[in-house]
């Protein structure tokens, strides 16, 4: 797979930069080039080939969770919070993993069906914008695949709370003027929330490096996407757009965090929530910033 050029006008590349409106075209094209060879065939119905590979490599890994895990106990706290009490740290975290997806898998659904009718599929913007939302489906299924290392079977549907059903209805009915700020803040949201993840599976799987390099590849994975999506939202707004995103981050992170309580088990207090303010691309791992499109 091709490295992508990170590059924009200014010094350092920003997720606030704005981006000439006379090269949105050229800049859409290049991405769509980028979606193709990180991508592969991009069938709707067969599924994105070179995704599709990766995972069936990703299930070949075979480096099981040496400690105990309690199938019951974490199927009782993916259902209600208040079970988690009865979860190790190590579980919590794979607990956390299932509820981003979770989570994800719920907005994309219903924003994806939102959004729809909206769409122009004789544009290259839109025709991309649909492309990401089926790469977010990618997301669900790379992060609940780290169940395969705790023997663990999630059972049952999740049942997203009324506040995360508001947040993203919100999200998905807002018009247009507002909708791509919303979504930067919350894709910007999303990169600061799976980077801090990848901090914290180095700290609590490093004395059991199989297990906690396949978490990591497996944020590494998405982190790679969620710049892209960073960039092409980018596209979408304007300098004030870029100004309302960078104000509404940080709110749109604590909202997550209260529908997902599973990430201040974590660690994911108000002092780290606060650092999203100075938050920017150039603190993402060399490997994202190398495999990652960024204009």
């Amino acid at each position: 797979m091709a490295d992508a050029m990170v590059s924009t006008t200014s010094l350092r590349p920003s997720f606030y930069s704005p981006i000439p409106e006379s090269a949105r075209e050229d800049l859409l094209q290049a991405y769509r080039q980028f979606l193709e060879r990180r991508n592969g065939d991009m069938n709707f119905e067969r599924g994105f080939s070179l995704r599709e590979d990766w995972l069936r490599e990703a299930a070949s890994w075979d480096s099981p969770y040496q400690g105990k895990v309690d199938g019951g106990a974490f199927n009782r706290a993916y259902a209600s919070f208040d079970a988690v009490k009865e979860l190790s740290l190590q579980e919590v975290a794979l607990l956390t993993f299932v509820k981003a997806n979770a989570g994800e898998a719920y907005g994309v659904e219903v924003v994806g069906k939102a959004r729809q009718k909206r769409y122009d599929m004789t544009k290259l913007f839109f025709q991309i914008e649909k492309l990401l939302g089926f790469e977010e489906t990618y997301h669900t299924r790379i992060l609940i695949g780290a169940t395969q290392h705790f023997g663990v079977k999630v059972e049952g549907a999740w049942k997203p709370p009324l506040r995360l059903r508001l947040l993203i209805g919100t999200l998905a009915h807002a018009p247009g003027l507002f909708f791509h700020p919303i979504l930067l803040a919350s894709e910007i949201a999303g990169v600061f929330s799976f980077n801090w993840m990848l901090q914290r599976v180095g700290e609590i799987f490093r004395d059991q490096p199989a297990v906690r390099e396949s978490m990591e590849q497996r944020l590494i994975e998405i982190l790679v996407d969620e710049v892209g999506h960073v960039a092409f939202n980018r596209m979408a707004v304007g300098p004030t757009g870029l100004d309302v995103a960078r104000r509404l981050a940080v709110g749109v992170l604590e909202g997550v965090s209260g529908t997902t309580p599973e990430y201040k088990a974590l660690g994911l207090n108000e002092d780290v929530m606060g650092k999203l303010a100075g938050f920017d691309l150039h603190q993402l791992p060399e490997e994202v910033l190398r495999r990652a499109y960024f204009v």
